[in-house]
This record gives C-alpha cells, sequence and structure tokens, in this order.
C-alpha cells in the first residue's frame, strides 16, 4: 500500500494532544494512547470529565474550541511551559439528526461553529509554532477526524454530513501543502461508532462498533502510513464505491432507500 505519511510506531517518543478527549472515540483514543506510553495532553470542554478520566495521567488542558481567547490561551500555556505537541487528534464535534424542513439555523450555525469552524482556531495557530520549530529526527503529524458520512450526500444528516465533508477537505488541502515542511496529515473516517452522538439515532447502524475498537483501528492505520483511515471497511468499501458512481444514479438510488 503506498504511504502518505512517515508511519508510527512507537508512540512513547510522542507528545499528543487529543482534542474533544471527554467522550467517545476521544476518550477511547487518550486512553490508548497512555497505554502505548505517549505523553498525553487532554482538552475538551467538560473540565470535571477530563478530571476524572486522567487526573495524574496526563496533562488536562480544558478548552472550548469555538473560544478564540481559550484556544490562544491553551497554546500560550503549552508554548510557555515547553509541552507543545508534536501530534495532535482533533475531533470535536455535534450531531443531531433531522429534516432540512426542520432545521433551526442558530442551532445549526452553533453545530458548524464546532465542526469546521472552530478548527481554524487551533489549526493555523500550531502548524505556524510547528514551521517555526522544525524535528529533525521524526514529523510533525495531525490527525483530523471525519465520518463516512463526507463521502456523499445522505438524508436527515445535512448540517453534520456537510461539516464532515468540509474537515475531509481540509484534510486532503492540508496534507499537500504541509508535506514538504515534514509535517504529516491524516483522515480518519469511521462509519458507526456507539457514542453520546449515535445514541440519537432512531435506526439500526449497521456494525456498530465501540469507541475501543475505533480507536485501535485508528492507531494501526497510522502505523501503516495510510492518509486515510476508513471502517468498518464492509461499510466503508461501499460508501467509497457509491462516491465514485455517477452522481444521476446515486441520487436515484438515495430517493428509493432513504
Amino acid at each position: 500500500m503506498f504511504k502518505s505519511n512517515v508511519p508510527i510506531h512507537n508512540w512513547s517518543t510522542r507528545r499528543v494532544w487529543v482534542i474533544g478527549a471527554s467522550e467517545g472515540i476521544g476518550l477511547a483514543l487518550a486512553h490508548a494512547l497512555r497505554i502505548n506510553n505517549a505523553e498525553i495532553i487532554v482538552s475538551s470542554r467538560n473540565e470535571t470529565r477530563l478530571n476524572e478520566e486522567f487526573s495524574g495521567m496526563a496533562k488536562v488542558l480544558p478548552m472550548d474550541v469555538t473560544d478564540h481567547e481559550q484556544v490562544a490561551n491553551s497554546m500560550d500555556i503549552l508554548i510557555a511551559e515547553n509541552a507543545m505537541p508534536d501530534t495532535v487528534f482533533w475531533l470535536p464535534a455535534l450531531y443531531h439528526p433531522g429534516k432540512l424542513t426542520n432545521i433551526d439555523p442558530e442551532t445549526t450555525r452553533k453545530r458548524l461553529q464546532t465542526n469546521i469552524v472552530a478548527a481554524f482556531n487551533l489549526f493555523p495557530r500550531v502548524i505556524q509554532h510547528w514551521h517555526a520549530t522544525p524535528l529533525v529526527d521524526k514529523s510533525y503529524h495531525w490527525v483530523w477526524f471525519s465520518s463516512l458520512a463526507a463521502y456523499r450526500g445522505l438524508p436527515n444528516a445535512s448540517d453534520y454530513g456537510a461539516s464532515r465533508a468540509a474537515i475531509s477537505h481540509l484534510a486532503q488541502c492540508a496534507h499537500i501543502e504541509l508535506k514538504a515542511s515534514n509535517i504529516d496529515v491524516s483522515l480518519v473516517s469511521p462509519g458507526f461508532v456507539d457514542t453520546r452522538l449515535t445514541q440519537k439515532n432512531d435506526f439500526k447502524m449497521p456494525l456498530l462498533m465501540t469507541p475501543e475498537r475505533a480507536a485501535q483501528l485508528t492507531l494501526r492505520g497510522l502505523k501503516k502510513g495510510q492518509f486515510e483511515t476508513h471502517f468498518p471497511k464492509r461499510i466503508s468499501l461501499i460508501f467509497k464505491l457509491l462516491s465514485i458512481i455517477p452522481i444521476g444514479l446515486y441520487l436515484k438510488l438515495m430517493r428509493i432507500f432513504k
């Protein structure tokens, strides 16, 4: 398989910032990284939850990613303590299923602030710092979390799907632009994972997996040096196929089976 990034085999040499670490995949991922001897920093809005899970085991840095001032302060703290990460996992996401005819513009705006706009509060700051402090023995690495919902439009997930498609697009752009600067960029596209977000769905979710399994598959993908890690394969490969069929055929199929 073509390797787009430097494979990560040894986490014990990494300082990792998991953003969105209080729930779901982010929580499982932070624990998996800790077990793999990474030095970890954990952030989310839920300071209580972070302290319950990671007190004494990780640097707890509460942060609302939609708050410019909090993001800037978090960066200042890490730089002042000489604790900037060489690897970042970006997982913040809000989701609620719903038809377009029932959308509330203000609620949707808040979801999009978290799901995509907030990425631009932190990402440029981190990569500017990385540019100014190049590594010799390894590459920097930013890991974006998207979704299989990003591949093509799906009913009842318009704002979520749009935000995930934007993250996937951003990941591709960033990889192309930053690779020459020794900054690797990866994308993770999960299917259905049992989290507080998917528990809002009122339909049967095929091949629903645990956050712990999703974390394992993520680390496995990074070990292979893949740009994109997508899972579970039995579903993700179907989504891949749907993404390349003619759009007219795709839209007709979706209207039939929605």
